[in-house]
């Protein structure tokens, strides 16, 4: 499944590199780490195929703690963890994490049937940008676009180039009807927390047809709490990823190689001999959080056995 190219570059002239720091850049990515009130909303606002009918929108609300995981001053690393009311008290998720690097040339283009094709830029279009590498609750690949820190009139503001991703958690389990998001993306610091917004198009990529469903809407909010309410579950939070953080930087920096080294195409397999990646890596950080360290060394074997 191959995406036209038009679909996903913008030119230069659509991509004007704005003159930013490092240190304020940081500074904003280091701003979107704390507790937070979330809500999430996607909405789609134009038919963009014959006879397609605009599905209701979407919202959601929840709490996240955002734990900045790793820092060596031109990669930043941010891990979410969903804080969710359950049956007899707060429950923890381990979510999605964004790996920050600083004028890096490598980006991934989703193609559809969970394949993402490596895109190396040119030096020219690499200056100054950063890249926003969006793993899965795994830490396998969900995208990683190139982009840029815009600091005019006192708002810190990240653009990405167009990039593609699998369908969201929203869509992936009800809809068979696209294939792929196409994006802008864009994170917006605030007063009082951070925004990331969402310029999506649906797009169905198969059999040698590329045609937009529509165009959709993202806005999720994320403000800063400052109370109490909420007290008992990001401790939680806190006391599950101290246990099980050193398995996930492990299976972090497993995936991080595979992007870095990988000139081909990446491609996994939903399922092996029944099971889910996704299944056999919680397994293992359950037991790596329990004391079976030797966990940590069947990190690569569990991911290889499900890369094709």
């Amino acid at each position: 499944m191959k995406i036209l190219p038009a679909l996903l570059f913008l030119t230069s002239a659509a991509f004007a590199k704005p003159s930013s720091s490092l240190s304020r850049d940081r500074a904003a990515i280091l701003g979107m780490a704390g507790k937070f009130e979330v809500k999430f909303n996607f909405a789609e606002t134009v038919a963009l195929a014959p006879d397609y009918e605009l599905k209701k929108p979407y919202t959601a609300e929840a709490h996240e703690l955002v734990k900045v995981v790793e820092d060596t001053g031109k990669s930043i690393t941010l891990q979410h963890l969903l804080v969710v009311d359950a049956e007899f008290g707060p429950a923890v998720i381990k979510h999605w994490g964004q790996i920050w690097k600083y004028e890096d040339p490598k980006s991934l283009n989703y193609e559809g049937n969970m394949t993402w094709m490596p895109v190396t830029h040119p030096e020219v279009e690499t200056k100054g940008t950063w890249t926003q590498f969006v793993t899965q609750i795994d830490d396998s690949p969900r995208y990683k676009a190139q982009g840029t820190w815009n600091h005019e009139g006192g708002s810190s503001v990240w653009t990405s180039r167009v990039s593609t991703r699998p369908l969201p958690r929203r869509d992936y389990t009800k809809r068979k009807d696209y294939d792929l998001l196409v994006v802008v993306n864009h994170h917006i610091i605030t007063p009082d927390g951070w925004v990331h917004q969402q310029d999506n198009r649906k797009l169905v990529s198969r059999e040698g047809k590329n045609q937009f469903l529509c165009v959709e809407a993202g806005l999720n909010t994320y403000k800063r709490i400052t109370d109490e309410t909420s007290k008992e579950g990001f401790e939680i939070a806190e006391k599950i990823w101290e246990q099980s953080k050193g398995f996930w930087k492990v299976a972090r920096h497993e995936w991080l190689k595979i992007a870095d080294t990988q000139t081909g195409p990446i491609h996994y397999a939903p399922r092996v001999e029944g099971k889910r990646l996704m299944s056999e890596m919680r397994d293992l950080a359950e037991g790596y959080s329990k004391g079976e360290k030797a966990n940590l060394e069947k990190v690569s074997g569990v991911i290889s056995k499900y890369l094709r």
